[in-house]
């Protein structure tokens, strides 16, 4: 939660739009809040199992830690995603890993991913 309320305000721009994550302005981050969500992510990350909540601050840990979008560590989220479908397989956590895998490995790897997503018509409802 550190991590999240870190970015609140670069998340709307002046006319209250949502702005993505990737055109946020980092240097506007709260970045007291963001070492303090590091150092917590990372004493539960030391538990002998991951648990989901640990494993989505992991990844928001992913976000939180360049200062430029282009700096991340996309591969480092697959894992991440990759660990949490082992204990919260939802669609949409498979859903999201398929972005982390694109920007991981490459539009393509993504698209066969949501491919196998949606053949299972586990999104349908």
């Amino acid at each position: 939660m550190l991590r999240h309320d870190s970015r609140r305000a670069a998340r709307t721009n002046t006319e209250g739009d949502l702005v993505l994550l990737e055109d946020q302005d980092r240097s506007v981050w709260d970045r007291v809040q963001i070492e303090e969500g590091l150092a917590l992510v990372a004493s539960a990350m030391r538990a002998p199992e991951h648990r989901s909540y640990a494993l989505q601050a992991a990844i928001a840990s992913e976000h939180a830690r360049t200062r430029r979008s282009a700096d991340t560590e996309w591969r480092a989220i697959a894992t991440l995603y990759d660990a949490l479908l082992r204990v919260r397989p939802t669609p949409v956590v498979k859903l999201n890993r398929a972005v982390a895998v694109a920007m991981a490995h490459g539009p393509e790897a993504g698209l066969d991913a949501i491919a196998r997503l949606k053949a299972s018509h586990e999104l349908d409802s």
